[in-house]
């Protein structure tokens, strides 16, 4: 597999952060809904980055399970953020938006890596 960084859903996750990064950060404390969404975000580029170092396609499936399913978490505390007021609209909408963008990516990587 080619190093992470040459990866576009890589490159694609580190934009969906820096995103989250902008959009939380005059957000309102709401419990610990501003630091999970951060690091959920996170989460996503680290897995991509950490399983494509271990050296094994199944591995490598393993950490990208993992980092859709932390885009799913994005995707769903951007909605919640939303919707109670804590991020603008436009702002939840496109985190929504580029969320998606990196899951159907995560997907489809995950399909190649999977079938050798």
């Amino acid at each position: 597999m080619a190093r992470f960084t040459r990866l576009e859903v890589w490159q694609q996750a580190r934009e969906l952060l820096r995103m989250v990064s902008l959009a939380t950060g005059g957000m309102r404390a709401e419990g610990d809904l501003k630091s999970q969404i951060r690091r959920a975000a996170i989460s996503i580029a680290s897995n991509i980055a950490e399983g494509s170092e271990h050296g094994s396609d199944r591995e490598f499936l393993r950490f990208l399970i993992i980092a859709n399913a932390s885009a799913a978490e994005v995707e769903a505390q951007a909605i919640i953020a939303g919707d109670i007021g804590c991020l603008d609209q436009r702002s939840a909408d496109a985190l929504v938006a580029k969320t998606q963008i990196v899951g159907r990516m995560l997907n489809r990587l995950m399909a190649r890596v999977s079938s050798g």
